[in-house]
């Protein structure tokens, strides 16, 4: 409430409760510099006393004129004020003082509400006329000031340099290219640039959506080039434009391509008559009242204007800019080319709430052009820094090609179009809230300076909890540790209501899996996976399989029995490879006993026979006082299998 305060002091009883009546209207002044010499004219402000209306009149006017701002610009203004969104700062100056004004002869040129003013051009008798009239309050020179223009020539792009097309370097340095790959693109949001004119023509600008146009330098609707424009009028917005919103598939993309547009020409960038502030003024009311979510002007007041006026609240465009921040308005403004002194930034600037950028090398280096702060009233500034120095743009000289370009015209723009992102993904922000998100998450946040503010914005940083809790899986459910309720928002299969499935997760998020997947062995298999013994791991589906062991291993036919291992032959030669020892009597020449059935005396075998899976293991057992040469080679044959069977498992576990 402070700033607004040092506001209404500016402007006196501009924003007066109260009906003053004329008569009792304070003397006005006229300040000498807006005494034009004799012949000739100059355009000043004339401010009025008071809003000339009794206290019905301007209930009437009120509820009149909340009918005729955009629902849009309405709706903000009570999100971010917390009131009804229309006061008395939404009514023109009375009509009768407008038209006393006009009455001596001067020229009206612009009307503006938050100021309870009119900007007029008049003689010197004319304004000595307006002076005496009892309604006014003071009368001022309409200041003026230039574009930031490029501080370089430009540099012609020939190729594009990657699927980005020549845009790609200035996109991933702020992170927007994060943004835009998580989905972000500016879409719903609706961006004012106010700058000399516009070349929508230009191939990257044919389809962007324009919602309205104004032209306060020719007091018509055409932003374009029309005739009697000096040549390059519509340039410099052309190539502000174009970082913003521009697309040409792979060849340019702008940072924010979704977002809608107004255009507002305040510019005359004649070197006889840099444009006025009162256009600027009367530009940024019509972009607010409009329904515009974000300004972005790289425009910049120094004539008439010391280092000692840039305190945030002298300058018209400065207060002018900290009204619109009051509405909701989120604003961009260029520091200026004016660097590297102490305070050389430019109106409106300064405000305090207005979002300043100062321009860089995309190595984050600030450009020695770059203009500087403090504020005089001693604030930090630039806020942040962009890319300002070969940056890609439209060239508007022609309708298809493209240029490189310098000053912080260029960082301005690209920092409004990350904005536009940063909104569309968190769309109840004021301005207040992006101006401490671009200020934390910069890559100087703890040290700002008046060279680079805050830093290099940074979108990756600034838009991680919204890409990263953006319902990755699509599944209409956002994680939980966004503040959602999916458990595992990687999986469209996991969310909270869904179908318990044999997969391993939680499906439903209520804590609990299915009995049948819990993998109670841990041998990296459920049994609803198709183990067929979840308290076993030593049965696993591809297990290798022992014999006898009591285990079906590989889950496929249960346990294999053991093959007898058969004996030699009588009188001809063994075949080594063969399990246990030959027998030399007992049978037929060429036949072979069971290793182990002989106990050398008429005893009965102490063999089972083969394909019996019992208590004792292995069906081929060798029996007690024999040769135990068999029974050793088959435990290493049984100990080999036991090596094949873990790597089995292992194979198994990895799958």
């Amino acid at each position: 409430m402070g700033l607004f305060m040092k506001s209404l002091a500016l402007t006196s009883c501009l924003l007066s409760l109260a009906f003053v009546p004329v008569a009792e209207a304070a003397p006005s002044s006229v300040s000498s510099d807006s005494q034009p010499a004799v012949g000739e004219t100059s355009r000043v402000w004339v401010y009025f006393s008071d809003r000339g209306r009794a206290p019905a009149e301007l209930t009437r006017d009120l509820a009149q004129r909340s009918q005729q701002i955009h629902p849009k610009a309405l709706a903000r203004r009570q999100r971010v004020r917390g009131d009804a969104g229309v006061d008395r700062r939404d009514l023109a100056p009375s009509q009768h003082y407008i038209d006393a004004v006009t009455q001596t002869g001067a020229s009206k040129r612009h009307v503006s509400r938050w100021l309870n003013a009119v900007s007029v051009e008049a003689t010197g008798d004319q304004l000595r006329a307006i002076s005496a009239l009892p309604m006014v309050e003071r009368v001022t020179p309409v200041r003026r000031g230039r574009a930031r223009v490029p501080v370089d020539g430009p540099q012609k792009l020939q190729w594009p340099r990657n699927n980005a097309g020549f845009s790609a370097d200035q996109l991933e340095i702020i992170g927007a290219d994060y943004l835009q790959e998580c989905g972000l693109t500016g879409a719903g949001v609706i961006i004012g640039v106010q700058d000399s004119g516009f070349d929508v023509s230009h191939v990257s600008l044919q389809n962007v959506e324009v919602l309205g146009t104004r032209d306060f330098v020719n007091n018509d609707d055409n932003v374009g080039p029309e005739q009697g424009d000096p040549p390059g009028q519509h340039g410099h917005g052309t190539l502000v434009l174009s970082t913003i919103v521009g697309v040409d598939p792979g060849t340019f993309l702008g940072v924010a391509p979704g977002a809608s547009v107004l255009l507002s020409k305040t510019e005359d960038i004649s070197q006889e008559e840099p444009f006025e502030e009162d256009n600027f003024v009367a530009g940024i009311e019509w972009i607010e009242e409009n329904g515009a979510d974000i300004f972005t002007a790289s425009l910049g007041y120094f004539d008439w204007y010391e280092a000692s006026d840039m305190d945030g609240q002298t300058a018209v465009t400065t207060i002018a800019s900290t009204i619109a921040v009051q509405n909701g308005l989120i604003m961009f403004n260029s520091m200026g080319n004016s660097g590297p002194d102490a305070t050389t930034l430019g109106a409106p600037a300064d405000a305090d709430g207005v979002i300043s950028l100062g321009a860089a090398h995309f190595n984050g280096d600030i450009a020695g052009f770059s203009s500087r702060g403090p504020t005089a009233d001693g604030r930090t500034k630039p806020e942040v820094i962009a890319p300002g120095v070969d940056v890609a743009c439209a060239d508007p000289s022609t309708t298809d090609e493209y240029r490189t370009a310098n000053g912080t015209s260029l960082s301005n723009p690209l920092a409004a179009g990350l904005g536009a992102l940063l909104l569309e993904a968190y769309p109840d922000m004021t301005p207040a809230d992006m101006l401490t998100l671009l200020r934390q998450t910069s890559d100087q946040a703890d040290d700002p300076d008046n060279d680079r503010g805050w830093g290099m914005i940074d979108g990756y940083r600034a838009g991680l909890d919204y890409c990263s809790c953006n319902d990755v899986d699509g599944d209409g459910h956002t994680d939980v540790n966004c503040g959602g309720d999916d458990c595992d928002d990687s999986l469209a299969t996991v969310y909270p209501g869904a179908e318990e499935i044999c997969d391993g997760h939680d499906n439903d998020c209520d804590g609990e899996k299915l009995p049948t997947e819990l993998d109670v062995d841990n041998d990296l298999v459920a049994e609803c996976e198709g183990d067929c013994d979840d308290n076993n791991p030593d049965a696993v589906p591809g297990g290798e399989e022992i014999c006898g062991d009591g285990v079906d291993n590989d889950c496929l036919d249960g346990d294999m029995a053991c093959e007898p291992e058969p004996t030699g032959t009588t009188g001809g030669d063994s075949d080594s490879s063969t399990a246990g020892p030959q027998t030399t009597g007992g049978g037929t020449e060429g036949e072979t006993e069971v290793a182990g059935t002989s106990t050398g005396d008429d005893s009965e075998s102490a063999s089972t026979g083969p394909g019996q899976d019992d208590d004792k293991g292995c069906a081929c057992t060798s029996a007690q006082g024999g040769n135990n040469w068999g029974a050793l080679t088959l435990l290493g044959l049984l100990a080999l299998r036991r090596r094949k069977h873990q790597s089995a498992r292992q194979t198994a576990k990895t799958r």
